[in-house]
């Protein structure tokens, strides 16, 4: 009698590489989104963790608003279920400056439909 083994495999994408500017790095998960449609807002489990050889005090924002704020730390993490409904820039400031910044992207199943570049009755 033969014998049947199933197996199953668990494919995980790699961990965002951390991204530097001197000493502070940071990364963000995910840094993109895929909605159904084109113009549909994106709805994720944001993950921020950042780090510093000094204490700093620094905050989180999604254009321009206030996630979070620490202060006189040498690391930091945030997690939180966000909705953004489109393009969006995070960025890690220090009294208003930005130093570490990212562009969360909205992708979308459906392609823009695109505007034919002939009439259809057009001889030519």
């Amino acid at each position: 009698m033969l014998g049947l083994i199933l197996t199953s495999q668990l494919w995980l994408a790699p961990a965002p590489q951390p991204e530097c500017n001197q000493d502070l790095c940071w990364s963000v998960s995910p840094a993109f989104c895929i909605s159904a449609l084109p113009e549909q807002a994106c709805e994720a489990q944001l993950s921020v963790q950042w780090q510093h050889s000094a204490a700093l005090d620094l905050c989180l924002k999604l254009a321009q608003q206030e996630l979070s704020c620490w202060q006189d730390a040498r690391a930091g993490q945030w997690q939180q279920h966000i909705v953004w409904p489109e393009n969006a820039t995070l960025s890690l400031q220090q009294g208003g400056r930005v130093l570490l910044q990212k562009e969360l992207v909205v992708l979308s199943r459906q392609p823009e439909k695109r505007r034919r570049l002939v009439a259809p009755w057009s001889v030519f």
